[in-house]
């Protein structure tokens, strides 16, 4: 079993496609948490289609390395920060 964090996404945030953009709009909370709507990023997208509570965050940045041909600490960097971003938000849940 991996000791590698995994993380689940919040119901408070739903993705939507528009054109070619992905967003994460807010679907609950105060009025002003209806006001933040994130533009997503591909590699964004990536890593927020795989926040299943199943995928480890080993297998996720092999998944980012495999995906968008960049290095392990690359990824890692990038990842993590998206990774707080989220969490920063409360749009995850580290799962234990």
């Amino acid at each position: 079993m991996s000791a590698a964090p995994r993380y689940r996404k919040s119901d408070a945030a739903a993705l939507r496609r528009i054109a070619d953009e992905a967003f994460l709009v807010p679907v609950c909370g105060t009025p002003a948490d209806m006001q933040k709507v994130f533009v997503l990023n591909s590699l964004a997208e990536f890593i927020w289609r795989r926040l299943d509570g199943a995928t480890d965050l080993d297998d996720l940045l092999a998944a980012i390395v495999e995906r968008f041909d960049v290095d392990r600490e690359r990824a890692a960097m990038d990842a993590a920060a998206f990774l707080d971003q989220l969490r920063d938000q409360g749009l995850i849940q580290e799962v234990s």
